[in-house]
């Protein structure tokens, strides 16, 4: 019995591309219709991979999204697309034209309609900012002051669970690390610098207690120089705890907690109140992908953020080495040729650190993505794309750099899932969408996270990780827009207060970003 693909198989865009992504196991011979013609299956396609959808002779594109990821060592119609039959794209290929050429987009991005903007329930900051949680943080500036700032919020979180307005605070959080001393003084020490600073201003935060030993490279008097100026307008109770200063750590220990029980009151102080939605900020993550992440979890996540953008609000896409292969897809939607040398420029840093280290940038695929259809590095990066949605991209900034104006940005920054959520809460986003194919826990320190499953089978395996099923695009008779409409709904509970699943297991990560780099 024929049966009609759209049941078996997805095509992410039908007017361009060759190839459809089967849902589930198609065996050898099976019949199917598109576009009233039958394709015959020639052999097993597994779930997740692809089949052709007509002939593609040797050197072919293949396509999806409506762009290449490789070129075709002769497929038949309805064959299977694999690693054997496929030869891959250099990810590190550039055109040669100079992004001075780049054209003014003519498209300015999605628009809301005529539908009521939404708002959520945030925590107004002096700057104007809106926050999602209110947390109580200790910050040490240093490695060697970390351990002792750790102690020091498990003492204080004891003192809150007394507090008369203890659920008006989601928390006390130490950012501890490794950075801040043994190195060289230069961008490392600056971007350690920068991401702190990006945390105590954050509008998810409502006091800090900054600790340093007293002898490392940021030590209180060169961090003081650096907050110098932003610290008066900070809006929120900061103190100092030095170590070496207080006669070591038992005394230290008990001035933080002291501190800190003192402060607390006043950030309980703060109440949720009505904020614009135009005052999210989302950050877009994936990790541990499959060939269904950039399908059904990363598309619903545009769809969302396009959202978010359209009413005036800010996205955030990152993960620069997952974003290879693909500028001809985002050369028409960068505000100006100045924001497509950023971009030309990030991904410059990237192939000659790979050239340097005689490494190929291909070797971003791990097995298990491999595993799950996602043939190289450029496949991954297309469908990675999807997570930004539709719209101009306004700027490409450095790793934690603030945003200087709203809408969709590129953040600099690696493929780690830690070090890039770490970068995008410094750099403002106040809440992150995090798609995964195969399963992941992550969270931040003072973000909430929300965990899309790409598939119901993910969403059935880890219910207690995944916070929204988007393999329903799979299952259900849904679209993106629905799911993605359906996803802002979760995403402004969660910035009301829904409390997510990483949240639930205290997932609080903190990892920054060590490589050495120029700003852009």
């Amino acid at each position: 019995m024929d049966t009609d693909l759209c049941h078996v198989g997805i095509i992410a865009n039908p007017e361009l591309d060759n190839v459809a992504v089967a849902k589930r196991d198609l065996p050898g011979g099976a019949v199917l219709v598109w576009r009233d013609r039958r394709l015959s299956v020639r052999q097993t396609v597994p779930c997740g991979q692809r089949l052709a959808l007509e002939d593609l002779p040797t050197g072919t594109l293949v396509r999806q999204y409506g762009h290449p990821f490789a070129r075709s060592r002769g497929i038949p119609a309805g064959g299977l697309v694999s690693a054997d039959s496929v030869e891959g794209l250099d990810p590190a290929h550039m055109p040669s034209e100079s992004a001075a050429s780049v054209p003014v987009p003519v498209w300015r991005g999605p628009t809301w309609g005529k539908e009521p903007v939404p708002t959520f329930l945030g925590y107004r900051r002096s700057d104007g900012r809106c926050g999602t949680r209110n947390y109580y943080v200790i910050i040490p500036t240093s490695m060697c002051a970390s351990a002792l700032a750790a102690q020091a919020a498990r003492r204080l979180e004891t003192i809150w669970h007394d507090l008369p307005d203890r659920e008006h605070v989601d928390g006390i959080v130490a950012l501890a690390h490794t950075e801040g001393c043994g190195c060289a003084s230069n961008v490392q020490i600056d971007r350690l610098l920068l991401v702190l600073k990006g945390f105590l201003l954050h509008p998810n935060v409502g006091g800090c207690l900054l600790m340093d030993l007293g002898c490392e490279q940021t030590n209180r008097e060169r961090v003081d120089r650096y907050l110098r100026d932003v610290l008066p307008a900070a809006g929120k109770p900061v103190d100092w705890v030095s170590i070496q200063a207080e006669g070591g750590s038992r005394k230290a220990l008990e001035r933080a907690v002291a501190l800190g029980s003192s402060h607390l009151p006043l950030v309980a102080r703060v109440r949720r109140a009505s904020c614009p939605l135009s005052e999210l900020v989302v950050g877009t993550e994936c990790g541990a992908s499959d060939s269904f992440s950039g399908i059904t979890a990363n598309p619903v996540m545009g769809a969302a953020a396009d959202r978010v953008v359209a009413a005036g609000g800010s996205a955030i896409l990152t993960e620069i080495p997952e974003l290879l292969g693909i500028y001809e897809m985002l050369r028409p939607r960068f505000r100006d040729a100045a924001v497509a040398a950023k971009y030309v420029a990030a991904v410059a840093w990237y192939c000659d650190l790979a050239a340097r280290l005689n490494v190929s940038m291909g070797d971003n695929v791990v097995p298990k993505n491999r595993e799950g259809g996602l043939l190289n590095s450029v496949i991954k990066s297309l469908g990675a794309a999807m997570k930004g949605g539709t719209g101009i991209i306004e700027d490409v900034i450095d790793y934690g750099a603030p945003l200087a104006r709203r809408g969709l940005h590129i953040m600099q920054g690696p493929g780690g899932d830690l070090e890039s959520v770490t970068g995008l809460v410094a750099s403002g986003a106040n809440l992150i969408c995090f798609s995964t194919g195969k399963g992941t826990i992550t969270g931040d320190a003072v973000c909430p996270v929300i965990k899309m499953a790409s598939t119901d089978e993910l969403a059935r395996a880890m219910p207690e990780d995944m916070d929204f099923n988007a393999g329903r695009l799979l299952t259900d008779s849904v679209s993106v827009t629905a799911l993605g409409d359906e996803l802002l709904q979760l995403m402004l509970r969660v910035a009301s207060g829904e409390r997510t699943w990483s949240e639930k297991w205290g997932q609080h990560q903190f990892q920054i970003w060590t490589a050495e780099k120029l700003s852009l």
